[in-house]
């Protein structure tokens, strides 16, 4: 699978190779094909940037493209000539179907139990979704109403309120104290 564009190749430069078809006049062949130099052979290549990146891209293009391909064609072949469409029959009445088979088709059926979620289960999440945010607001509309409550009354501290450590305030004192008795009161500015 990898030579195939490295045979693209081949064949492409036998198919697309100019060839020119030489013409005579007045008894002498000319033909455009040839390049006549006057240096007697000294060639000199023609740069040019290279391709093999584009040839390794092609390659591996073609190779990912006939591992997926192949096996995914086999697979979808097969399920539609030998297993076939659902056929619709009468549920049994101790028999609870279960929410892929209501689906038609195998490849459907199969992504709809291995793959997505069950209708019921996404519904109920959604449910929950629904519920924790009608609780948010419920929460929300009541914190609103205690704080109206708070500022109208003024009879309580706010529950973000922190209260001030007195630590500080008793370590602050004593060295206002103390810098007082060594200095006295009669400091003079």
């Amino acid at each position: 699978m990898v030579s195939w564009s490295g045979l693209g190749r081949s064949f492409g430069i036998n198919l697309f190779k100019n060839k020119s078809i030489p013409f005579k006049g007045q008894n002498v062949n000319f033909s455009t094909s040839k390049i006549f130099n006057g240096d007697h052979g000294h060639k000199v290549m023609a740069l040019q940037p290279s391709r093999w990146q584009w040839h390794k891209f092609k390659d591996m293009l073609h190779y990912y493209a006939m591992i997926g391909l192949i096996p995914v064609t086999a697979i979808i072949f097969y399920t539609n000539v030998f297993i076939g469409p659902a056929q619709l029959e009468p549920i049994p009445k101790d028999y609870t179907p279960k929410y892929w088979e209501y689906h038609r088709h195998p490849i459907t059926r199969f992504i709809a139990r291995y793959i997505h979620n069950d209708p019921q289960q996404d519904y109920e999440k959604f449910m929950h979704f629904i519920d924790e945010e009608h609780q948010k607001i419920k929460l929300r509309a009541l914190e609103k109403e205690i704080i109206k409550k708070m500022s109208e009354r003024q009879d309580y501290q706010a529950y973000y309120y922190r209260p001030m450590v007195n630590k500080y305030l008793r370590i602050n004192k004593q060295v206002g104290d103390e810098i007082y008795n060594r200095l006295g009161d009669d400091i003079k500015d």
